[in-house]
């Protein structure tokens, strides 16, 4: 384990945070787009409890990394970061590991990102690292599926970076309010809609809720699509 203290604090919403913390030990943190870090709380105590995040930010040569959490009450990290930490609250880290990242097929096949709510973590970082690196891709489109307007995280971002790539393509959709310009429902129908009119099958990135990801996978099936083969999947409630 590694020890992090908290460094910043952004209110991306109401209920979503951005958390920076920085590893005053080390020079650089070197990991992959896609992968967490495993978060422990009030460290050397007896209430010390653990915790697995996405991490949103992408490797930029610095010790820091980004953290986006919702405020689920009653939940113990969730309420300790947004009740009780504060600037230079220490924490240990394990990571960034793990395998929910980017192929070598990015170049000649196509990715759907599918995620809801802060799920939107790895997603962000991907295409954070691709805009900045210039790496060539074949073609990616973003789904991400929140309950409000308000609720979509890193919009602006995400928006500035599809303008500058053209077969990048972010597709917000709301459950539980009508905007005019954003599309309504469910994630599932508008991703599926697009899967069903294509050639190839592509590379299907989930990251969300377990209900989401077992209810993509289930349609994912039917249509023939195999587990690491053609989905990958990062599951965090």
């Amino acid at each position: 384990m590694n020890v992090c203290v908290l460094v910043e604090i952004i209110k991306e919403t109401n209920k979503n945070w951005r958390f920076i913390f920085e590893d005053p030990l080390a020079d650089e943190l070197k990991y992959l787009p896609g992968q967490l870090v495993q978060l422990v709380a009030k460290p050397g105590e007896e209430g010390a409890f653990i915790r697995n995040y996405s991490v949103a930010s992408s490797p930029d040569g610095s010790n820091r990394f980004e953290l986006i959490i919702t405020n689920l009450e009653g939940g113990q990290m969730s309420d300790h970061l947004f009740k009780e930490a504060d600037i230079m609250t220490e924490f240990l880290y394990r990571g960034p590991m793990g395998v929910f990242t980017l192929t070598n097929e990015l170049e000649t096949r196509p990715f759907v990102f599918v995620s809801t709510g802060s799920g939107i973590s790895p997603f962000r970082s991907m295409m954070k690292w691709i805009d900045e690196k210039n790496i060539k891709f074949d073609s990616i489109k973003l789904y991400f599926g929140t309950r409000t307007e308000e609720d979509l995280l890193y919009r602006e971002e995400l928006e500035a970076i599809q303008k500058r790539h053209p077969n990048f393509q972010y597709f917000p959709t709301l459950s539980r309010e009508v905007k005019k310009g954003i599309p309504h429902g469910y994630v599932h129908e508008h991703y599926l809609k697009y899967i069903d009119n294509l050639d190839v099958k592509p590379l299907v990135y989930f990251c969300g809720w377990n209900r989401m990801i077992e209810e993509g996978r289930e349609h994912l099936a039917k249509r023939g699509f195999v587990m690491q083969k053609d989905i990958k999947v990062e599951i965090f409630g």
